[in-house]
Formats: structure tokens, C-alpha cells, sequence
């Protein structure tokens, strides 16, 4: 227990203990919509990155969990966008994606948030196919790959 002495020792020890309570709710509940998006409609793998994020502000597991999590995604995406047939599905579900999110979100009013998300999921899904993104999704993906070399079976 730290020394609080002081009304201001007091204070900052409330602050501090404060943002990490409210960074693990608000972590924490990001994440869960994460791991509901992987059943539901939406970008459940990108939301689940959003709250390892934030929850690695404060914690040093979250960090972990996170460096994990995005060399495992990316592997899986690596995979994908090798293949001609791949990226090309890849294509096609994005454009289906953003088209039927859209679709759905001004037919059926009251699942505009569904529709935002499955066109949201639609663009990041086209993303991926970017030069750009594909590269550094290369270098997260290797990096998984030599952190596992490194392990004893």
C-alpha cells in the first residue's frame, strides 16, 4: 500500500486506481462485443483487437493478448491472400458484405447498427486486400511464425 499521507496522496491513488477500473470495464466490455461478433453480424476479430487495445493501456496481459491475437489473424489472413481463389472470395464477400449491409440498414430501420457493422466488416475484409496491409499483415504473420520456432515442442 502506498504511503497516503497527504489529501492530494489520497487523491492521485483514487485517479489512478479510477482510470484502470474504467479502462478494464470499458476493455472488458468491447471485448466481449468482440467475442459476440464472432457468432453475430459484425467484425467480431477487429472488435476483439479494439478492446485488447484499449485494455493494453493498463495491463501488461491485455499487451500480451493482444501481440497474439493480431500474428494469429494475421496468419489466418496471410493464407487467404496468397491464393488468387482466396482473394478473389475475399473480394466478392467484401462487396456482398458492404451491398447487403447497406441494403438491410435502409430496408429494415431497426437494424441499422447490424447493417453498419456487416458493411463495416465488408470494407475491412476489401482492406486487407491492399498492398499496403498485406505487407505488414506478412510481417505480423512471420512474426508469429518465429515466435513459435523458438518454443520446444
Amino acid at each position: 500500500m502506498p504511503d497516503l499521507h497527504s489529501p492530494s496522496d489520497w487523491l492521485r491513488w483514487i485517479a489512478r486506481n479510477a482510470k484502470r477500473v474504467l479502462v478494464f470495464l470499458l476493455g472488458s466490455a468491447i471485448l466481449l462485443a468482440g467475442v459476440a461478433m464472432l457468432a453475430l453480424p459484425g467484425p467480431g476479430v477487429l472488435v476483439i483487437i479494439v478492446g485488447l487495445v484499449v485494455l493494453a493501456t493498463e495491463f501488461a496481459w491485455a499487451e500480451r493478448a493482444l501481440d497474439r491475437t493480431t500474428e494469429r489473424a494475421a496468419g489466418v489472413a496471410t493464407k487467404v491472400t496468397d491464393d488468387r481463389r482466396g482473394r478473389i472470395a475475399l473480394a466478392a464477400s467484401g462487396v456482398g458484405m458492404i451491398v447487403g449491409g447497406i441494403a438491410l440498414a435502409i430496408v429494415f430501420d431497426q437494424f441499422l447498427v447490424v447493417g453498419i457493422s456487416i458493411a463495416a466488416a465488408g470494407v475491412i475484409g476489401l482492406g486487407t486486400l491492399h498492398p499496403a496491409v498485406g505487407r505488414w499483415i506478412e510481417q505480423k504473420a512471420a512474426v508469429g511464425i518465429n515466435d513459435t520456432d523458438d518454443v520446444p515442442a
